[in-house]
């Protein structure tokens, strides 16, 4: 059975102990945090997702980070894996019930992202 949500508060005390304590950008140093990663242990199916709302972009970096962790995980994946790729759900506000949803720049129905994502 799937586990119910706590809080839905995001705590962001370690977020800004991060940006406070660590090294900054301008050293090389990047941080950026992952929303899912999705995997059925029964058809060894993995995938990993980032989700935008209003309709914001990734930033530059982020697309960087994504895309070389993308070809890592592609390069070094077990035999026995399909691994579906590092995938961006972007919403046109917040939800399905408010706007447009976008599975990598595509538009796309609620049905069809829950096929999708049902590995």
């Amino acid at each position: 059975m799937t586990r119910k949500e706590v809080t839905g508060i995001r705590d962001l005390t370690f977020s800004s102990w991060i940006r406070k304590k660590l090294p900054d950008s301008s050293t090389g140093f990047s941080v950026s945090d992952l929303d899912f990663i999705l995997w059925n242990w029964k058809t060894n199916k993995v995938m990993m997702l980032e989700i935008k709302t209003r309709n914001s972009i990734p930033r530059a970096g982020q697309k960087i980070m994504w895309q070389n962790i993308n070809q890592w995980i592609k390069n070094g994946i077990d035999d026995d894996w399909t691994y579906l790729g590092f995938n961006l759900i972007q919403f046109e506000n917040t939800n399905f019930n408010d706007g447009k949803c976008f599975l990598n720049y595509k538009e796309i129905k609620e049905k069809e992202l829950i096929n999708f994502l049902s590995l």
